[in-house]
């Protein structure tokens, strides 16, 4: 008897070792992940960033440069002049990515030529959209990271014109229209998305603050003009649509 009381007084002090232990390490848990997160330096004033970061009428909430990148992906969860563009354009994104995921449980997508230009839509739609939420979250990191990121929004801003290009052409163009645009229309897009990217990046670096109206010239026309090219196949069926007076039906 005596040498089965021992054994038991044993074992509960063991366990009570093992419990103290583990509430010795859930009590260091909040320091471990402090430690393990870099520390988020408090948002500045414009005063105290470089010209090139700074944006008219914003007099404070900028995050510091030279921070390492954790603290940058971090800062999503932090109040600052990005985080506005960030959210957005991550919602978007997860929305997109709902709403194709509501199409593919409806079974309303298959593998074929019919559905390529869609899959490149979409394709084109999270490349605008992901390319942007990196380019307003981590451009404050650097000068060369500024410069970087935000030519990379502006490949993601022309994939998506091409990609709208190309949904319009295949999908709403009517024959008529189709008949006189089939030659020219898609390289046509590509050049002009191409012209917009190299346009927006080269008055980017070319031009400094306060702009001239030459920055928002190499910006607008390239854009515009891909804008009217790739928007007619939608203008063209409105207007026959009033001009044959068709209803919802």
């Amino acid at each position: 008897v005596l040498s089965f009381d021992i054994s038991m007084t044993s074992t509960i002090l063991e366990r009570i070792s093992t419990l103290s232990l583990s509430t010795q390490q859930l009590s260091r848990l909040p320091k471990l992940l402090e430690e393990g997160f870099p520390k988020m330096p408090c948002t500045v004033k414009e005063c105290d960033v470089p010209q090139l970061f700074r944006e008219p009428y914003i007099y404070s909430g900028y995050r510091p440069i030279e921070q390492e990148w954790r603290y940058y992906f971090l800062s999503i969860f932090q109040q600052h002049n990005e985080a506005l563009n960030v959210w957005t354009h991550l919602l978007a994104a997860v929305t997109v990515l709902l709403q194709v995921q509501a199409i593919v449980e409806e079974q309303m997508l298959s593998l074929d030529a019919y559905s390529l230009p869609f899959y490149i839509f979409i394709l084109a739609c999270l490349m605008y959209l992901v390319f942007s939420v990196l380019a307003h979250l981590l451009q404050s990191q650097s000068e060369l990271a500024h410069y970087s990121f935000y030519f990379l929004d502006y490949v993601g801003v022309s994939a998506y014109q091409y990609g709208s290009a190309l949904a319009h052409y295949f999908y709403s163009t009517e024959q008529t229209w189709y008949n006189k645009i089939r030659l020219f229309f898609l390289p046509g897009a590509a050049v002009f998305g191409w012209l917009s990217c190299s346009g927006c990046c080269y008055a980017k670096y070319r031009y400094q603050r306060p702009y001239p109206v030459m920055r928002k010239l190499c910006q607008v026309i390239p854009a515009g003009l891909a804008y009217i090219l790739d928007i007619s196949p939608i203008v063209h069926r409105i207007v026959v649509c009033l001009q044959t007076g068709c209803t919802d039906e």
